[in-house]
């Protein structure tokens, strides 16, 4: 009887915490996505449905690789053999805070 009540107990603890963590997820991706709408330089002028598109970027990218190419983006593109130009996004201009929301919204998009 007590295994089962301790058992019950942490399955509803588990099921509530989820629900906090995809609260806490869906907030931050909204975040992200704000960031995304008022970056300056602006996002959405290189990465449109014509060139350089991001609406599929979750399916193959990470979160790592998006704060890499957020912050170091001339490193990512020697890395990664790709061409191309893109604006270094520095603390100053973006916070680590913004940048992770940021990279959690790139990484939602699927």
């Amino acid at each position: 009887m007590i295994r089962r009540l301790f058992a019950s107990s942490i399955a509803v603890a588990a099921v509530c915490c989820a629900g906090v963590a995809f609260a806490q997820d869906a907030a931050t991706i909204e975040k992200g996505k704000a960031v995304y709408d008022a970056a300056k330089p602006a996002c959405k002028a290189c990465h449109n449905e014509k060139k350089a598109p991001l609406d599929k970027y979750g399916a193959t990218g990470t979160a790592e690789d998006a704060k890499a190419w957020l912050r170091t983006p001339k490193e990512m593109f020697e890395k990664t053999g790709k061409k191309g130009m893109m604006p270094a996004y520095s603390e100053k201009k973006m916070s680590d805070e913004d940048l992770d929301a940021l990279a959690q919204y790139l990484v939602s998009l699927k």
